[in-house]
């Protein structure tokens, strides 16, 4: 006997094919698993798809009808002829689900070879290694569906009763509607981050997105509510970790920049060390990342140590495959690529944009999700957008009073909120002060600056 797994088995392509003539009742069930790509030999593939076209017409299938619907097989061979022989050789129907079985896994693996071919052939060629390996990544995903072994479909009454469940669990408090951003407001706007979710956070450049996208990184980690994982293309590991310390310390950023500490500041970084350390929390500081690479490393964390949330530090630094005709193009094939994931991974992801100068240009200066730079299809793909403005000509802006506007939602009316940037510690807190805006001010449009009532803390 071989060692080696036969890339395919004729008797089991003859078997299930036997069995489909022998018993009308398992058409629909063989064939919403089983492709005619999925047979090796020709004629057998050539078999089931005339059995599909019969169906289609009506008929009941067998050698007969068969026959009257497709005389010859591709290689001249009698219809009749070559499935009575089948039928009459086919030893029991009750065993369809194992010769299924193995017909459908002996195609994932030619699939398989097929794909390592393409991808030897490239390695062949005169083209950068990280091109080749992300052509392998993508060659890998589009595989990835292929063993699941449930139907691409759902009865509405299933998913309903799932529903259910899963409000019901929600009223007696045993699961949350969604993980918390530890900012009480936003939380509130969104009504939590839900799996299978892409939130857009956009800000001009200093905006602070980058600090709000890890601190809810940061916070679902530490917190003991999940998993996370940071892809920073921009910032390197140095100044992530810097910022987590000040950020849970309470520790003037500058101070960790330039190693002047006071004394009252080692306990802080001591804590915040402490609180850190063991923590569910990954980070990723490659640049140029590709989809394909992102999805890969995502991927590699669940199958290790799980996964609940992933934020991406910024979508306009991840590389390109080099398939598009331009940047917009790009970054729309990389926008539904980013929704893929959170689908893929189950997971809600947070991707980082930037704005357009457009909204400095208006009164107010507030932006709108329009502004998002270089790609309507980010506004179309995300499930959430979060726009983070502060107006640093008012007062309160350049007291780190910083709105998050909401403009679009799937799950949540749109709105806004307010939290409080402290800057020298890399983080947000909640405001403190009341925001009560006359309806004229809604109305028109212009700065709540002038309602912002109470001191940060």
């Amino acid at each position: 006997m071989s060692e080696y797994r036969e890339l395919f088995s004729d008797e089991a392509e003859h078997a299930l094919l036997g069995a489909m003539l022998l018993d009308g009742e398992l058409f629909d069930a063989i064939t919403s698993q089983v492709s005619a790509a999925d047979f090796h030999d020709p004629e057998n593939a050539a078999l089931f798809q005339t059995m599909i076209g019969c169906n289609a017409a009506g008929s009941p299938v067998d050698p007969v009808t068969l026959h009257d619907f497709a005389e010859y097989l591709p290689s001249g061979t009698r219809t009749l002829a070559y499935a009575a022989e089948l039928a009459r050789n086919t030893p029991s129907t009750a065993n369809w689900k194992a010769y299924a079985k193995v017909v459908t896994e002996r195609a994932v693996l030619r699939r398989l070879v097929d794909a390592a071919d393409a991808v030897r052939e490239l390695a062949t060629e005169n083209r950068p290694v990280a091109e080749i390996i992300a052509s392998a990544q993508q060659a890998m995903a589009d595989l990835r569906d292929l063993q699941t072994g449930e139907p691409d479909y759902k009865r509405l009454d299933d998913v309903i009763q799932h529903n259910i469940d899963v409000i019901d669990s929600k009223f007696n408090g045993h699961l949350e509607s969604g993980l918390s951003t530890g900012l009480v407001d936003l939380d509130k706007l969104i009504r939590g981050l839900r799996k299978k979710t892409v939130t857009i956070v956009a800000g001009l450049p200093g905006s602070g997105k980058t600090t709000l996208g890890l601190q809810i990184a940061q916070h679902i980690a530490c917190s003991g509510a999940g998993v996370g994982m940071v892809f920073s293309l921009e910032m390197p590991e140095e100044e992530l970790g810097n910022r987590v310390l000040a950020s849970i310390g309470g520790i003037d950023l500058r101070k960790l920049d330039d190693g002047q500490l006071q004394d009252d500041d080692w306990p802080r970084l001591t804590s915040a060390v402490s609180k850190i350390t063991g923590k569910p929390l990954f980070i990723s500081d490659k640049s140029g990342l590709t989809v394909a690479r992102i999805r890969s490393i995502a991927r590699q964390v669940q199958r290790t140590h799980g996964l609940d949330v992933v934020v991406i530090d910024y979508i306009g630094l991840i590389g390109s495959d080099g398939k598009a005709f331009n940047r917009t193009s790009e970054l729309g094939k990389i926008s539904t690529g980013i929704v893929n994931i959170a689908k893929e991974l189950e997971v809600p992801v947070i991707l980082l944009a930037q704005l357009n100068r457009d909204s400095t240009k208006r009164p107010g200066k507030k932006p709108i999700a329009s502004d998002l730079r270089d790609s309507g299809q980010i506004e179309a793909d995300a499930h959430c957008i979060l726009l983070v403005h502060r107006d640093n000509d008012s007062e309160e802006g350049q007291n780190g009073v910083t709105e998050l506007i909401m403009p679009k939602c799937r799950h949540a009316p749109v709105g806004s909120c307010l939290v409080q940037q402290q800057g020298q510690f890399a983080r947000f807190v909640n405001f403190a002060g009341n925001r009560e805006p006359s309806n004229e001010e809604v109305e028109m449009g212009r700065s709540f600056a002038s309602q912002y009532r109470g001191k940060s803390r």
